[in-house]
C-alpha cells in the first residue's frame, strides 16, 4: 500500500475485489491511463505489473448530490433547531463571510468530503462571483470534482432576519449572471456549471420558468429546492393554487436537466410528474433526521422510476454513514409498515449514491461507475477488519458495516487525493490553526440565532 504514492500517470491495480456496474468482480485488474479507466479485466500483460492490493476493495467514488460549501463552519450550530434554519442561521452566517473565509469553508468541506469517500460534490450557492471563485479555488486545491452553482432571486416570501438585505435580480440581470457563471466554469478542470433558484419562497414563477428554460437551452443543470417544508407548500398553494412540483410542471420547468432537492413532502401525482419528466431528485436522509421535515419516499422513487441521488445537505460529509442513513430511513418509514424486509437491497443504495448521483448531476458519462472510458474516481477500502469479516454480501456490508476509517485512499481523475484520511496536497494544520478561529468569530458576529439552545443550556433546565 505504501507504493500508492509512487504511481505514475499509467498504472494498474489488482485488489481482491472491484465493484463494477454489474456487481462484485474478484481478482480483476483495473488499468488507469491519465485521468481515465482504460480497462477492468483479467489484465493480460498488465496483470504482471499491477500493484497488488491484497485484502482491499476498489469501489466507485461517491457523489454528494446536494451540499452547500459555504456552511462548513456552523454545522453543530443547527442541532436541535426547528426547520427552515436557512432563515435564522445560514442566511446570516453566509452573508457575513468574506471570499477568503468562503474559500476556507469550502476547502474544509472538500477535504472532509474526500475523507468521507466523496469524489464529486454538487454545490448549491447563490453567492457573487468572488465567492464562486473562492469555491473553485478550494476545489482545485483539493482535487475534488465539483458541480458549481450560482443563482438569482426576485422574491423573499419568508421573514427576513434583521440586517439581511436580499439581492433581487431582474430576468435580464439573472441571465447575465448565468452567462458570467458559465464563462467562469468553462474549461476549468473538474468543474461543471449549474444555475439555480433557491425555491418557491425565493423566486417568482416567471423567474423560475425563465432560468430553467435558459438552462435547458444551454445544456446546463438547473437546481431548485422543492417540497421540503410545510410553509413552502402551504404558501405555494395560496399563491398559485397548486403544489410546488405541480407548479413546475405547469411552467414547463421539469425535465432531465433539472435537479430538485429534498422532495420530502410529495404526493402521488407529484411523484408521477417526476417520473414522466425524467426530473432528478436529491434524497437527503440525514438532513431529514436533523430538521425533522419528513423523509423523501425513495422506495417509491425506485418503484416509479424517478431518477435520484443521495446528498448530505451540509450535515456530515461521510458517504458510508450517508448510505446507511438512506437505507435505514426507508426501512423505518417505507419498509416496516409493509413488512418489506429487503427494502431495496444493499446494492440499490450504493448505486443511488454513486451512479445515481452522477446521473442527476449531469455527469452520467463522466463518473459514478468503474468502467472503461470513465474518470478514474475511486476509493480503496481495507476489507481486513473484524467488523467486516467474514464477508458474505459485500454490498450490504458496504451499506451497514463500513465507515471512513476503512478508506485507505481516495483517487479523483486518477490521482491520489487523500491517504489514510489525510489530504495529500494541503496543509490541514494551517487551515485549523489560522482560518477556523477567524471563521468562529465570523459566525459569532453574524447574528445567527438559535432557539433551542445548546446542550449545556438544556442540561441546566429543571
Amino acid at each position: 500500500m505504501d507504493d500508492l504514492g509512487t504511481l505514475r500517470s499509467t498504472y494498474a491495480l489488482k485488489p481482491d475485489l472491484i465493484l463494477t456496474p454489474e456487481g462484485v468482480r474478484r481478482g480483476a485488474v483495473m488499468k488507469v491511463d491519465g485521468n481515465r479507466i482504460v480497462s477492468i479485466g483479467d489484465g493480460g500483460e498488465d496483470a504482471a505489473h499491477a500493484l497488488r492490493l491484497p485484502g482491499c476493495a476498489i469501489v466507485p467514488g461517491f457523489v454528494d448530490a446536494h451540499t452547500h460549501l459555504g456552511q462548513a463552519f456552523g454545522k453543530s450550530f443547527v442541532f436541535g433547531e426547528p426547520s427552515q434554519i436557512w432563515q435564522r442561521i445560514w442566511g446570516p452566517v453566509e452573508s457575513t463571510m468574506t471570499p477568503e473565509l468562503v474559500e476556507a469553508a469550502a476547502t474544509s468541506m472538500c477535504i472532509e468530503s474526500l475523507r468521507g469517500g466523496f469524489t464529486t460534490i454538487v454545490n448549491f450557492a447563490m453567492g457573487d462571483e468572488a465567492k464562486t471563485a473562492s469555491m473553485h479555488a478550494a476545489a482545485a486545491k483539493t482535487g475534488i470534482r465539483l458541480v458549481s452553482c450560482a443563482g438569482a432571486s426576485d422574491l423573499a416570501d419568508y421573514p427576513i432576519p434583521a440586517g439581511i438585505k436580499p439581492r433581487f435580480f431582474t430576468i435580464d440581470q439573472a441571465i447575465e449572471r448565468a452567462e458570467r457563471h458559465l464563462a467562469m466554469c468553462r474549461n476549468t478542470s473538474r468543474v461543471t456549471a449549474s444555475f439555480c433558484c433557491s425555491g418557491i419562497q425565493g423566486a417568482t414563477d416567471v423567474m423560475i420558468a425563465e432560468l430553467a428554460a435558459y438552462c435547458a437551452r444551454n445544456g446546463v443543470l438547473f437546481q431548485f429546492h422543492s417540497n421540503e417544508h410545510f410553509p413552502e407548500i402551504h404558501n405555494c398553494i395560496l399563491r398559485y393554487g397548486v403544489r410546488p412540483i405541480e407548479l413546475l410542471a405547469d411552467l414547463g420547468v421539469l425535465g432531465r436537466h433539472v435537479l430538485l432537492h429534498h422532495c420530502t413532502l410529495v404526493n402521488e401525482r407529484e411523484i408521477e410528474l417526476l417520473a414522466e419528466s425524467g426530473t432528478g431528485v436529491s434524497y437527503n436522509p440525514v438532513a431529514s433526521a436533523w430538521k425533522g421535515d419528513g423523509v423523501a419516499p425513495a422506495m417509491s422513487f425506485i418503484e416509479r422510476g424517478v431518477r435520484f441521488g443521495i446528498g448530505t445537505d451540509s450535515t456530515r460529509s461521510n458517504a458510508l454513514r450517508l448510505v446507511d442513513a438512506a437505507e435505514t430511513a426507508q426501512r423505518l418509514t417505507q419498509g416496516l409498515p409493509k413488512l418489506d424486509f429487503s427494502c431495496g437491497a444493499g446494492w440499490r443504495w450504493i448505486e443511488a449514491a454513486t451512479k445515481g448521483g452522477a446521473n442527476v448531476a449531469g455527469l452520467a458519462d463522466t463518473t459514478g461507475v468503474l468502467a472503461a472510458g470513465y474518470a478514474a474516481d475511486f476509493l480503496i477500502l481495507d476489507m481486513q477488519r473484524l467488523e467486516t469479516l467474514p464477508s458474505w454480501d459485500f454490498e450490504w456490508e458496504l451499506v451497514r458495516l463500513y465507515d471512513r476509517d476503512q478508506i485507505e485512499a481516495v483517487f479523483v481523475d486518477g490521482k491520489i487525493r487523500t491517504r489514510k484520511g489525510k489530504a495529500v496536497d494541503i496543509d490541514e494544520t494551517e487551515l485549523i490553526e489560522n482560518r477556523i478561529p477567524r471563521a468562529i468569530e465570523s459566525v459569532k458576529a453574524s447574528g445567527a440565532r438559535r432557539f433551542h439552545g445548546s446542550s449545556e443550556s438544556r442540561r441546566k433546565r429543571p
